[in-house]
């Protein structure tokens, strides 16, 4: 009896420990479900917020810039005022929710007569652990059912953990094999983020530390599929992954739609969308909780919301595809080999399915030129529809600077064999406006010489191939910015007046990463322009003992150059431009000094200079023949 009463205790005191280490994180390890921190509400990224909206009271806060507000509305559902984009000017905007198992049973009657039309519903998600399993989400079908009975539009979403594109197209047909007989008009989404835990952002999409281009074409291969399905397809992200981890613009500028993550009242964020997720801590009706919120800003061209199905089974009745609308197809870059971009068809406000509604067949479509697509009706439908898509010259690199001097700059750059000549952009300003500043008219040709420029000054160069096919003009996508600068002849110095700050980029509108006291001696590399044409320097400095580089305002610095004394091993620093003035101190051989300025007396040049030594700060004059300008 002793011995069974001991294990007994052994059996308990273990249990106990069991379930005290279980609180709050057996949830997560046994369902690897990537999205139960964010979806639950427990653990949500610093990353979906802006700076002036993360719940920490007690972080420095940065003043908010309302740089792209137009409009205003108040949300009923947090209470608070949203400005949107002016881009959005016209439009209609609709309240939508995005739910999964995390919001447990809703209610749909109630969230419709709470005045939420649309719901993205999550089908399924990618486990975080390095198996990487795809899981159905519990809620999925009873919330499908829900929303399609209380007359509330439905899209899908899967929480993504896909690395490579080959797991893309997977979970893009994942879903397309979860659809069943519902009626999706609405988007099939890819929900594109890091998992996070209470430790922090992890998960196997975290730690792959995907390249920029690795997880755009992770993104591009679900939307692919998508649409080649014949659904509307769109990438799910938060406004740090579109801007640092993804090039947004490759998914937009193929037609693709983004639905962006940012909880603010006011999103900075400059790139193309058409959904907004604004708050993780909404209230609606039915739910118990909180709940994701979005706005969605209608195009005129959109039917997510026109009527219902409207295709009947096969029967006599067929309808000509000439009718259906076909979304804008964007200009496609040459890749030598055969192009065929994806399609989205709809006819009535219904997507229409590949290889069931209608076939494709592409020709023409391979070099520099315009490119033919024939749609020919299936099924219920009949008929045929052509388009027509351009292919044009493929993105240069951008680039270089071979060989620079005082007033040119020598560019030179990769031949693009798809193009027959090149088109050379400049500005002075990295966002200002830009000036063809010449056209070379053979491809062979890889290197210009820009002349008659500034000294220390900064310019933006970009680039772009193109082609003429019989009377038409093809031209590629512009190259990245190159940042090129001319020399100064001599080393440039700065000195900080009161007010002075360091910002990370050439604007007032950029963040301060550094405040020089008065007199702070900073290196300038170049100087350059603002959108405003207003005078910035690049500079670096230490402040503290830490290195600092950034754009400072011309106004807030007193330009200096650097001198070297020479021809004496010991130089006399004057109180004033004299031979009979007082000496300060004397200047060792080789000691730099900045220059100030210069007077001229009896036919001697004079400098004012400024130097440290022994810690204490000493300003005087020396005559020009002992200081040698670097």
């Amino acid at each position: 009896m002793k011995k069974t009463r001991y294990n007994n205790k052994i059996f308990y005191l273990l249990l106990s420990l069991f379930l005290l280490i279980g609180i709050g994180s057996t949830t997560y390890a046994a369902n690897d479900d990537p999205g139960a921190g964010r979806l639950s509400g427990d653990y949500i990224p610093d990353t979906f917020y802006d700076t002036d909206n993360k719940p920490d009271s007690n972080q420095n806060k940065q003043p908010f810039l309302r740089r792209y507000g137009s409009s205003t509305s108040i949300s009923p559902y947090t209470n608070k005022t949203y400005t949107h984009h002016s881009t959005f000017d016209g439009r209609t905007i609709i309240n939508g929710i995005d739910v999964s198992q995390w919001q447990a049973a809703i209610d749909w009657n109630k969230v419709k007569a709470a005045g939420i039309d649309f719901a993205f519903i999550r089908m399924g998600y990618r486990g975080y652990g390095s198996a990487g399993t795809l899981n159905k989400d519990t809620y999925y079908d009873r919330n499908m059912q829900g929303a399609a009975a209380a007359g509330i539009r439905t899209g899908i979403y899967i929480f993504s953990q896909a690395i490579t594109t080959a797991e893309a197209k997977a979970e893009a047909q994942y879903i397309l094999d979860n659809i069943n007989s519902y009626n999706v008009t609405m988007p099939l989404i890819l929900d594109y983020e890091y998992a996070s835990t209470e430790s922090g952002l992890g998960g196997r999409l975290y730690n792959a530390k995907l390249s920029k281009k690795q997880a755009t074409d992770v993104c591009l291969a679900f939307c692919e599929t998508i649409a080649a399905a014949g659904y509307t397809p769109m990438v799910y992200a938060n406004k740090s992954m579109l801007e640092n981890q993804l090039n947004a613009v490759n998914l937009t500028q193929k037609g693709y739609r983004i639905w962006l993550a940012n909880y603010t009242t006011n999103t900075t964020y400059g790139g193309t969308f058409d959904f907004w997720q604004y708050s993780s801590t909404g209230k609606v009706s039915g739910i118990n909780g909180n709940v994701d919120m979005n706005f969605y800003y209608v195009q005129s061209t959109d039917n997510f919301f026109k009527g219902g199905p409207v295709i009947p089974p096969v029967s006599s009745n067929r309808y000509n595809i000439a009718s259906a609308s076909v979304s804008a197809i964007p200009d496609q870059g040459y890749t030598g080999k055969n192009i065929t971009p994806a399609l989205t068809i709809t006819y009535a406000g219904q997507v229409l399915k590949r290889d069931v509604d209608y076939s494709v067949t592409y020709s023409k479509n391979k070099n520099v030129g315009t490119g033919s697509i024939k749609i020919t009706g299936k099924g219920n439908f009949n008929g045929t529809k052509t388009m027509s898509f351009k292919i044009v010259p493929k993105t240069m690199s951008k680039p270089k600077a071979k060989k620079r001097s005082t007033n040119y700059i020598t560019l030179s750059w990769s031949k693009n064999t798809s193009g027959s000549g090149y088109q050379i952009f400049r500005s002075t300003s990295l966002n200002g406006s830009y000036k063809r500043i010449k056209t070379i008219s053979k491809n062979s040709t890889t290197s210009y010489k820009n002349t008659k420029l500034t000294a220390g000054q900064c310019y933006y160069y970009k680039i772009r191939s193109y082609k003429k096919v019989g009377k038409t003009t093809y031209y590629g996508a512009f190259s990245p910015v190159s940042t090129l600068y001319t020399k100064t002849g001599y080393t440039r110095n700065a000195l900080a007046k009161s007010g002075a700050a360091i910002y990370n980029t050439a604007s007032s509108a950029g963040n301060v990463i550094a405040v020089p006291a008065v007199n702070t001696s900073m290196s300038v590399t170049y100087r350059t322009k603002d959108t405003n044409n207003g005078n910035w320097y690049y500079v670096t400095c230490k402040i503290k003992g830490i290195s600092y580089k950034g754009f400072i305002p011309a106004g807030k610095v007193t330009i200096t150059k650097v001198g070297k004394i020479t021809k004496a091993s010991k130089v006399n620093l004057r109180k004033s431009y004299s031979t009979k003035s007082k000496v300060i101190t004397t200047l060792n051989r080789n000691q730099k000094v900045t220059i100030l300025s210069t007077k001229k007396k009896k036919g001697t040049t004079w400098y004012k200079v400024t130097l440290k030594k022994k810690k204490k700060t000493y300003n005087g004059w020396v005559s020009s023949p002992y200081i040698k300008i670097q």
